[in-house]
């Protein structure tokens, strides 16, 4: 298959970056390759636009990203939004009940340009620290920009999960981003829905959109997009959505796949 006119669309952890938050050499020149072909890529993440750039380490997005599991749209050359689908004002109510009866747990709030922690706990610590990001502190009250999605962090996630499911909620949807990250996203935003959005704006038919991805925040990608891939380390459940199964992600599960779509 000729890449000209073909949209990648990768998630970046446990797909296009290693255990070491690195990006194997593989996956860099052949995603490289790709857009010298006429290639469009981008990434779709939970991720803020600054962790995607410092993920990247240089390597250049000639797409807009879907960030925020499908709520915002964000040009990373530019450094703007390109497209924001904001959750409802039912959502401030939402968090002030998850800080209330879930003392342990952290909370994050990501709007267009920043991220604000509610609470802090390790989970978040390690999350803002670690990958060195921006962030501000303060109350829901302080939030004065539209809000794209809200991260609990809990490392004993079962409960949590069941007193979302039992709440009365309008206008929001609920994923796991990790086994210790569960979102509030607007209902009707999630990857599936982003890269859409992304294919509409450029012009791609949805047979020239090729995905890849290894979680469950993943699924409505791998259901969306006309070629689909997941890692070998994906949920055994998941491989099931997908058109191929590629090597682990250490290995350069990026570069496989698009090997297979020179190959098509």
């Amino acid at each position: 298959m000729k890449c000209e006119n073909l949209l990648l669309v990768s998630d970046i952890d446990g797909t296009l970056i290693d255990s070491e938050y690195q990006i194997p050499r593989r996956n860099r020149e052949a995603i490289q390759r790709f857009m010298e072909q006429g290639g469009g890529f981008s990434i779709a993440t939970g991720r803020s636009w600054e962790s995607v750039e410092k993920c990247l380490k240089g390597l250049r997005v000639n797409r807009p990203c879907v960030l925020a599991n499908g709520g915002l749209l964000y040009d990373m050359e530019r450094h703007q939004p390109v497209s924001v689908q904001a959750l409802p004002p039912e959502a401030m109510e939402y968090a002030q009940l998850f800080l209330t009866r879930f003392p342990q747990a952290g909370v994050e709030v990501f709007t267009n340009t920043d991220v604000w922690v509610l609470r802090e706990n390790d989970i978040t610590r390690s999350h803002m620290y670690h990958e060195g990001l921006h962030f501000r502190t303060g109350t829901i009250e302080d939030i004065q920009e539209p809000w794209c999605k809200v991260l609990v962090a809990m490392r004993e996630q079962e409960e949590l999960i069941t007193y979302t499911r039992q709440m009365d909620t309008k206008g929001v949807r609920f994923v796991a981003s990790s086994d210790r990250y569960w979102e509030m996203l607007p209902e009707g935003a999630d990857k599936g829905s982003g890269i859409r959005r992304l294919a509409e704006l450029y012009g791609y038919p949805m047979n020239r959109v090729a995905a890849i991805g290894d979680y469950y925040n993943d699924l409505e990608m791998l259901q969306t997009a006309g070629i689909t891939a997941v890692p070998q380390n994906a949920p055994e459940e998941l491989k099931k959505y997908a058109d191929l199964v590629v090597c682990h992600c250490c290995d350069g599960a990026v570069a496989d796949f698009v090997e297979f779509l020179e190959s098509l």
